[in-house]
């Protein structure tokens, strides 16, 4: 069974930037660098790099889990879909806001994925931090689940 992976109010915050500075993107600009920045991420975490994707955490992502919860939680959800196989891109959106999270700018991003067998949908939230797109939150959940 496919756990889903949240922390406190708002999916766990992570980060990892590009070097593309976003405060004169338009929107479509920005969603392009917070894809790439998403892209970075899921590398990491499809090469077990979980303490990697800590590593790089945003300051509020730190202070609500600590390296060694985040990298339990996800190896544990990990675990149980099987071995990354494939991803692709569904939708990418901008949003000023998003439900439980601090305001700010939002790019969230939905993937297709297959672990093993199973088909999930991959939910990457991306937020403008430090003048950079970093990851905010991450959700997986078989494809198909409401």
């Amino acid at each position: 069974m496919v756990r889903s992976l949240t922390a406190g109010l708002v999916a766990l915050f992570l980060a990892v930037g590009v070097s593309m500075p976003v405060s004169a993107q338009s929107n479509e600009e920005a969603v392009e660098a917070a894809k790439a920045a998403s892209q970075e991420w899921l590398a990491l975490l499809d090469a077990d790099e979980y303490e990697a994707t800590w590593e790089e955490g945003a300051t509020f992502f730190k202070s609500k889990v600590s390296a060694e919860q985040w990298a339990a939680q996800i190896r544990q959800a990990h675990s149980s879909l099987g071995s990354f196989q494939s991803r692709s891109l569904v939708t990418a959106r901008y949003t000023r806001s998003i439900p439980n999270a601090p305001e700010g700018e939002y790019v969230i991003a939905q993937y297709r994925a297959t672990y093993g067998t199973q088909e999930t949908v991959e939910t990457v939230s991306l937020k403008k931090d430090q003048e950079e797109w970093r990851v905010a939150g991450y959700f997986v959940k078989p494809a198909g689940q409401q």
